[in-house]
C-alpha cells in the first residue's frame, strides 16, 4: 500500500514530561486512520508532535516518503495540516474570513476560490453563514469552519482532533459524512476520537492508545470483534 505518513519510534512530550513512547504508525494514502482511547493518554499529543507543535525527542516522521521539516508552519506548507481540538476560530472575523485564513501559504487565487467552493459544497450551512461572525455560530457550525479552514490549506493529509466533541448526534453524523467524502477524494485523514463508535463507519485502521503507547492496532472489522479490548480500555 502507498503510505502518506510513516511514524517510527516517535517519543515526544512537554518540557520534562515525556508523553509518547516509541510510537510506530503508518497512514495509507486516501484512508481514514483513527486514534482512539481514553482521555489523558497521549492522543492529542501525538497529533501535535506530528504537526511540529511539540518536539521529536527520538524517532522520525516521514511524510510522502521524506523527513518532515522542523517547524510546524513548514510542515503545513508541505501538506500536513492540523485541525486542533476545540474551535480556535477568530471570533470577530466572519466565516469566510476564517476559512480564507487557512489558505495563507497558497498563491493561486483561482485555486483558492475553487477550494472555497468545495468547502461550501461540503458544508452548505457555511455558505448561508459566510458573512456572520464566528462568535455567533453554533458549536456544530464552528466545527465545520475548523474543518473547512483545514481544507483551505489544500494539504494531502488532515489531522483532526476530536471532531465530534460536544456535538449533537445528528451533527456528528454530518461531520463524519464529510470526512468520508474527503477521504473518497484521496485526502488522507488521521482523526482522534475517544469513542470508536463515532468513527467506526468511515475509518479503515485503528490504533488504541494507552499510557503514551499503542495497546492495540487493527482494522474496523477486528475492532468490532474486540469487545474485551474495548471494555478494558474504554468501558464498553
Amino acid at each position: 500500500m502507498d503510505k502518506i505518513l510513516s511514524v517510527k519510534g516517535l517519543s515526544s512530550g512537554y518540557k520534562n514530561l515525556k508523553v509518547l513512547h516509541n510510537i510506530d504508525m503508518d497512514v495509507e494514502r486516501g484512508s481514514i486512520t483513527a486514534i482512539i482511547g481514553p482521555n489523558g493518554h497521549g492522543k492529542s499529543t501525538l497529533l501535535k508532535a506530528i504537526s511540529g507543535l511539540l518536539p521529536t525527542l527520538s524517532g522520525e516522521i516521514l511524510f510522502d516518503g521524506a523527513a518532515v521539516p522542523a517547524s510546524a508552519p513548514d510542515r503545513a506548507r508541505i501538506g500536513l495540516v492540523l485541525v486542533p481540538q476545540g474551535d480556535q476560530l477568530f471570533s470577530s472575523m466572519t466565516v469566510e474570513e476564517n476559512l480564507m485564513m487557512g489558505s495563507f501559504s497558497r498563491k493561486n487565487a483561482r485555486a483558492i476560490r475553487q477550494t472555497l467552493h468545495e468547502v461550501y459544497d461540503l458544508f452548505p450551512r457555511l455558505l448561508e453563514r459566510r458573512q456572520q461572525r464566528a462568535n455567533s455560530l453554533s458549536g456544530g457550525e464552528r466545527r465545520m469552519v475548523g474543518i473547512g479552514r483545514g481544507m483551505m490549506a489544500d494539504g494531502q493529509m488532515m489531522m483532526i482532533d476530536e471532531p465530534s466533541l460536544g456535538l449533537a448526534p445528528l451533527i456528528i453524523e454530518q461531520i463524519y459524512d464529510a470526512l468520508g467524502h474527503l477521504a473518497g477524494g484521496q485526502k488522507s485523514i488521521l482523526v482522534v476520537e475517544e469513542n470508536p463508535s463515532r468513527v467506526a463507519k468511515v475509518a479503515s485502521a485503528f490504533h488504541l492508545m494507552d499510557g503514551g503507547d499503542f495497546a492495540w492496532n487493527g482494522s474496523a472489522e477486528e475492532l468490532a470483534n474486540s469487545g474485551d479490548i474495548l471494555k478494558t480500555y474504554l468501558g464498553g
